[in-house]
């Protein structure tokens, strides 16, 4: 028996791969990345960031286009709860990459008044940050969780 991903999981998955490494949106702006201590201080730093958008946009188009790209043998006890643990960090994951898409946009237009600093934009996108890493997170649960099925299916079968 294997356990095959919904499609709102195939979606939520994306969604939350896009949104750990497409740089678009509130939680990427560039004085939010200051605020977490992200640096460019590699001698080529876009060499890391545009190689982990093609990986990223790499699984993404696998996810699309396999049926079974997301599925595992059936797993017990503690790899079956990585695997639960990781889909529902990674529907946080997306769910907080679409708001980040949106946010500033939607910000502008919600709010009557703004500070000088744009310090309610920091606070946000620092949230949306923090948030966001939860679905590479469940990204990382959820893989393991898989790797650990198929080694245990395939100890099983030698």
């Amino acid at each position: 028996m294997t356990n095959d991903a919904s499609l709102a999981t195939k979606v939520a998955y994306c969604l939350a791969v896009l949104g750990a490494v497409v740089p678009i949106g509130l939680a990427k702006s560039d004085w939010v990345a200051l605020g977490t201590g992200v640096t460019s201080v590699l001698p080529i730093p876009y060499v890391g960031p545009i190689l982990l958008l093609a990986l990223g946009l790499y699984r993404v188009i696998v996810v699309i286009r396999s049926r079974n790209a997301l599925s595992s043998p059936a797993a017990q006890g503690f790899v079956a709860l990585l695997r639960s643990a990781g889909i529902f960090l990674i529907y946080i994951g997306a769910i907080s990459a679409v708001i980040s898409w949106i946010s500033g946009p939607l910000m502008q237009s919600v709010l009557r008044s703004r500070t000088e600093s744009g310090a309610e934009f920091f606070a946000v996108g620092l949230l949306l940050t923090l948030l966001g890493s939860t679905g590479t997170l469940g990204l990382l649960l959820f893989e393991f969780g898989r790797l650990r099925s198929f080694e245990s299916y395939a100890q099983e079968q030698a």
